[in-house]
């Protein structure tokens, strides 16, 4: 009779999972291979794509009138957010499947918000924003100025919202404890550093190197790479950039490491591959390119080779934890069937 009684549980469970409201349920899914997310202007247009981790494969996920940037995957590959303007003009914050299908708004009410990250654990967002009536123009879309944004904290589904600090471009680091972002103002652009456990921040490398963008904490935590850059801001409150290099340093602002060349002179969008020995980023060479670059070797191999591409995010299925699934699930339930 137990027995019987966990066949009937054992059903009824997985009932509840694939039947919701009469429709077949569809699971999104993560790539079963090393995968990689950018956006890209070959068509004249700003679209999310993805292609393989060595540039072949190369595919228009969002294929959407509206300009879309700043693709990041989820910790489990199973959804990508991105900032878009497909919202009456104004820039937020979007989430879709791996494959582009299923696209939501994050948050209910509309603000401009950039330059989103996830927490480790893929329950929370960090992200910039911005007021739209502050928004310039630019390129032909409205955006407004880094100098004017600050970072947030929400859950995923648009709740539990948390001010942080002024400030722009946010990376969460793996150990979930401190993000690394760009302090906001026009004369300076230190390496920022908020502590999440006691609401403080630091600045790494304000003499050596003032004007720091676009941070990127590695997979393992030690590390953070970064654009260092020569340039100032123009009467709109946007960089005019003269040159730009990619850097890394260790967590503790030591160990100051330059990965691109000199000559390549605008380099910048850095991101780690999920093992930690690679960096992507993009530079100017027929166009803004996606390459790669092992961390301590050297040796770039361009990825991309149409249109302007850049924000470019690593996603790699071999280095997720194991957790548990429905498939998982479904052999629990068999072996208390047996019992």
């Amino acid at each position: 009779m137990k027995g019987s009684t966990k066949f009937i549980l054992f059903n009824y469970t997985i009932s509840i999972l694939i039947v919701l409201s009469g429709s077949v349920m569809v699971w999104a899914q993560a790539p079963e291979t090393a995968e990689i997310a950018f956006m890209s202007k070959r068509d004249g247009n700003a679209e999310i794509y993805s292609m393989n981790a060595d540039g072949s494969e190369q595919v228009n996920l969002t294929m959407h009138p509206a300009e879309d940037y700043d693709p990041v995957w989820s910790p489990d590959g199973k959804q990508i957010l991105f900032s878009s303007n497909r919202g009456k003009g104004v820039f937020d914050l979007y989430v879709m499947d791996a494959d582009g299908a299923n696209v939501q708004k994050v948050f209910a009410n509309s603000k401009y918000r950039r330059y989103p990250d996830w927490s480790p654990d893929g329950k929370k967002i960090v992200y910039a924003q911005g007021e739209p009536r502050l928004a310039k123009l630019l390129f032909g879309f409205r955006f407004v100025p880094s100098t004017e944004l600050t970072l947030y904290i929400a859950t995923i589904n648009g709740g539990s919202v948390e001010k942080l600090t002024d400030g722009s471009n946010p990376s969460w680091s793996s150990d979930g404890q401190e993000i690394a972002f760009e302090v906001r103002g026009r004369k300076d652009l230190p390496l920022g550093i908020f502590d999440l456990q006691t609401h403080t921040k630091k600045t790494l490398l304000s003499r050596e190197m003032p004007r720091i963008v676009e941070p990127s904490w590695s997979p393992g935590g030690d590390k953070i790479a970064f654009a260092e850059i020569d340039g100032g801001f123009n009467a709109q409150g946007f960089l005019a950039v003269r040159r730009s290099t990619i850097y890394v340093v260790n967590r503790n602002g030591t160990g100051l490491h330059q990965i691109t060349e000199d000559e390549e002179k605008f380099a910048s969008d850095p991101t780690w591959s999920p093992e930690g020995n690679t960096i992507i980023y993009s530079k100017v060479s027929g166009g803004r390119q996606l390459y790669k670059t092992d961390v301590k070797n050297g040796n770039a191999i361009q990825l991309t080779h149409e249109g302007s591409n850049s924000w470019p995010d690593w996603f790699n299925p071999t280095n997720l934890s194991v957790s548990p699934s429905v498939k998982s699930l479904t052999t629990m339930w068999g072996k208390l069937k047996q019992n």
